[in-house]
């Protein structure tokens, strides 16, 4: 097998003498088992959505591919296949792996990418702020958890990425994930107290992707790691302002380097005082083989050699005293705080490190900060404590300022009349959702967007305060899930977005029997008149219309619209699920 022109034999030649073995042989790792493993491919592992009525569809199909469950993924949430990463069987398999994916039911993710979230182990109500979400599978893992009540703001600065953030979030109908665009470094704020928890899953070099990033082997040195130190340091300080006491942060990284994890956990702990490190739970991974953080490392010089400190810093690139460990920073630092350095040094231990050759993954790095409330009396993020002392006598109060400039991009919540139409049209239940608006699109999400960001006021640094009704100065590209569009004034659904709304859509649906779906899929388009005189209804008014039909022991929506004829609303993606439940071939389907 070749992988970008480069034979197995190759392979084996080049890991073997490259930097990033030496490196883990500097971190005690076996040679032969590293590197077997390391230039190993991936098998293929996903995560199913838990929140689809037809869920145990969706696991029915993947056993009869030969799916395993992942033993510490909790629920069966997680399925490892019996093939490699992107080496899905031609015929069925690949055609149903792909319809699962690409209609939400399932999200192809490596496994160790799950580790960081499942840690975390957020809960029902939280809003937690994800910084660096592209392309979105922790994102959509983390917005599942603490669904229905609590959201994600999932950040990206990248236009690019932010698409496919976008993408996922419509792809698994998540109605609780905020989609903004910033620098990490310098994300807004949002009203106090501040973020429930905060994922940071940093920009790295990589080092512990080879399995499925050959690239890695030849373009890795030292120098690369130690160049990501200080953005992957002020982007974790800038969520610790943000984040409340008692809330978690969560720093991760798919990195081996000491200095990219490590190093940075140990730069956070300097910067950040009222942060503390707290032991990771391991049960709730159970199963999973973990190894402690390191409380000591080696430098390497650009040819991944050890480096000798003697009586001067060896001058290497990018090298700084914060990527040192506590026994060589002694020796250059005239400041240096022994009897704090020792604390940090001992703590690290509760760092965890995730290896290749210990559970068939991908390799990942994890530390859990927590902030602690005592640090913080006030019982607020450290963003809203004025650096200034109150000056005594001063009649200073903050100043509310005006409404920020809207643009095409801003997002404002839908008027009254508009929710009140929708609601009792499709008999939803208007107050447990905020309902936003764009364009001739609304948006739907939980009803805590609107109670703790957009109807409070947010103080800015210098303490006055922006006022409610307004999400600045985050800078939100979209807000929740993109459910109805209008159509010559009249609100339907989109198909894509019925999964949000499967769990709470009244009595609006016109239920049918498997054989007149079947007739619909093959092209019947009935004139309203015969789809009555079929189902035995009253009069049937124009426009859109909610199929339901019982198909492998759930109900599935199917959108249709109502003129002189009555036709299906769904694309080629929905028909073949539908065809599949049905147990009719759609491999040589046109979709039509």
């Amino acid at each position: 097998m070749a992988n970008a022109g480069w034979e197995e034999e190759d392979l084996s030649k080049i890991s073997r003498e490259s930097c990033l073995t030496k490196l883990a042989l500097e971190l005690g790792i076996d040679l032969d088992s590293w590197v077997n493993t390391a230039t190993s491919p991936l098998p293929e592992t996903l995560r199913v959505t838990i929140s689809r009525k037809d869920r145990e569809w969706t696991v029915s199909e993947l056993k009869k591919m030969g799916a395993k469950p992942i033993s510490w993924m909790p629920n069966n949430t997680a399925w490892q296949m019996p093939f490699s990463r992107g080496k899905v069987p031609e015929g069925y398999s690949k055609r149903i792996l792909t319809i699962l994916h690409d209609s939400g039911r399932i999200t192809r993710q490596e496994a160790a990418s799950m580790l960081p979230v499942e840690l975390l182990n957020p809960k029902n109500g939280d809003m937690i702020l994800d910084m660096c979400a592209a392309p979105g599978s922790k994102t959509t893992q983390l917005a599942e958890k603490i669904s229905p009540e609590g959201f994600v703001i999932a950040n990206e600065p990248v236009s690019g990425r932010a698409n496919m953030l976008i993408s996922n979030r419509a792809r698994l109908a998540l109605p609780n994930i905020l989609i903004n665009q910033q620098d990490g470094r310098h994300i807004g704020r949002i009203p106090p107290p501040g973020y429930d928890a905060v994922l940071t899953d940093v920009p790295c070099t990589g080092t512990a992707t080879t399995r499925k990033n050959r690239k890695i082997w030849k373009s890795w040195t030292p120098k690369s790691s130690r160049g990501l130190f200080e953005l992957q340091v002020s982007i974790v300080t800038r969520g610790a302002k943000l984040l409340k006491p008692d809330g978690k942060l969560v720093y991760s990284t798919c990195s081996i380097d000491p200095c990219e994890n490590e190093a940075v956990v140990a730069e956070v702990l300097r910067e950040c005082p009222w942060l503390e490190l707290i032991e990771i739970n391991e049960a709730l991974v159970d199963g999973l083989i973990l190894k402690p953080g390191l409380s000591d490392w080696n430098i390497l010089d650009e040819s991944g050699d050890s480096v000798e400190m003697g009586d001067e810093l060896p001058r290497l690139p990018n090298l700084k005293l914060k990527h040192l460990c506590r026994e060589d920073r002694a020796k250059f630092d005239p400041e240096f705080e022994s009897e704090k350095e020792a604390k940090i040094s001992q703590d690290l231990t509760m760092c965890r490190r995730l290896l290749h050759t210990d559970n068939d993954t991908g390799g990942f790095f994890a530390a859990i900060f927590r902030h602690k409330p005592e640090a913080t009396p006030e019982g607020i993020a450290k963003a809203y404590i004025p650096k200034r002392k109150p000056i005594p006598g001063s009649t200073w109060k903050p100043k509310l300022m005006e409404h920020p400039e809207t643009n095409r991009h801003s997002v404002h919540l839908a008027d009254e009349e508009t929710v009140k139409q929708i609601s009792q049209g499709y008999q939803i239940d208007a107050e447990k959702w905020s309902w936003w608006s764009r364009g001739r699109r609304l948006n739907i999400a939980p009803k805590s967007v609107s109670d703790r960001l957009y109807n409070r006021v947010c103080p800015n640094k210098r303490g006055d305060l922006w006022p409610k009704g307004t999400f600045h100065p985050l800078k939100l590209i979209h807000v929740g899930m993109p459910t109805f569009v209008e159509n010559k004034g009249i609100w339907r659904t989109r198909q894509e977005a019925i999964p949000a709304l499967e769990h709470d859509l009244g009595k609006t649906t016109i239920e049918v029997e498997r054989e007149f779906t079947i007739r619909m899929l093959e092209g019947w388009v009935p004139t309203v008149e015969e789809f009555q005189e079929e189902l035995s209804l009253d009069e049937l008014n124009e426009g859109p219309l909610l199929l339901t039909c019982r198909l492998s022991g759930s109900d599935s929506l199917i959108s249709a619209w109502a003129g002189v004829r009555v036709s299906l609303m769904i694309n080629t993606l929905e028909r073949d699920i539908i065809r599949a439940k049905l147990g009719i071939d759609f491999e040589n389907k046109d979709g039509a």
